[in-house]
């Protein structure tokens, strides 16, 4: 089922993620097929995200995933706001 089809038979918030682009989530928003779009990959590798969109500041790109699940501050903490290096472990 599309989350257009979803719509016509739900009549609860839509929440649409995975794999949106700034312009597809504004697109999806704007088609009424959805409510809002959740971020999560690109929250983790820009943690500016909405002053990147925002500003049209260009997002950094996901890497080997693995980092992201670690037991210390690797990963959550070692990706740089737009403009700044990254953060002292």
């Amino acid at each position: 089922m599309t989350l257009k089809e979803f719509r016509a038979v739900f009549p609860g918030a839509i929440i649409g993620n995975v794999g949106y682009t700034q312009d597809t989530a504004e697109e999806r928003i704007a088609s009424g097929d959805v409510d809002l779009i959740a971020f999560g990959r690109p929250f983790i590798t820009n943690p500016d995200l909405v002053e990147r969109f925002r500003h049209g500041w260009p997002l950094e790109k996901f890497d080997d995933n693995h980092h992201w699940y670690t037991f210390g501050p690797t990963g959550y903490t070692t990706y740089p706001e737009h403009g700044k290096d990254v953060p002292e472990a």
